[in-house]
């Protein structure tokens, strides 16, 4: 009995606030039908041209996103050839470089036995 009440008493408060928005609505029934129309139509329009723009963005975010992998693959490229043209420069100087040193330490050490030799002359004999 709760609930039966409980839903006639809903049903009358929906009856009642819908005769009371057509009587106190400042268009007639038909001059309100048509400007819901109307807007309902200006909605439509507005949720396709987003729908539109939405898509619009998806592709430029596609588009730009195959663009950027194929600019990092080719950077990645050009720079790891810059990098072995760089070490097929420097290799040649770096040998010369190590070539030189080594010449350099043999050079000290041939000295070293040098002022060895010399100190062990000079000193008297006992």
């Amino acid at each position: 009995m709760n609930v039966k009440s409980f839903l006639l008493g809903l049903t009358a408060g929906f009856a009642a606030g819908a005769a009371g928005t057509l009587l106190s609505a400042p268009q007639s029934g038909q001059e309100l039908r048509g400007t819901i129309r109307h807007t309902k139509d200006h909605w439509r329009e507005h949720a396709l041209e987003i729908q539109m723009n939405i898509q619009q963005v998806k592709e430029s975010i596609q588009d730009v996103s195959k663009e950027g992998k194929e600019s990092i693959l080719t950077v990645a490229s050009e720079l790891k050839e810059s990098i072995q043209a760089w070490k097929r420069e420097a290799d040649p100087a770096i040998h010369n470089l190590q070539e030189e040193l080594a010449a350099i330490q043999a050079t000290m050490e041939e000295l070293e036995r040098s002022i060895k030799q010399d100190a062990r002359e000079e000193q008297p004999s006992t």
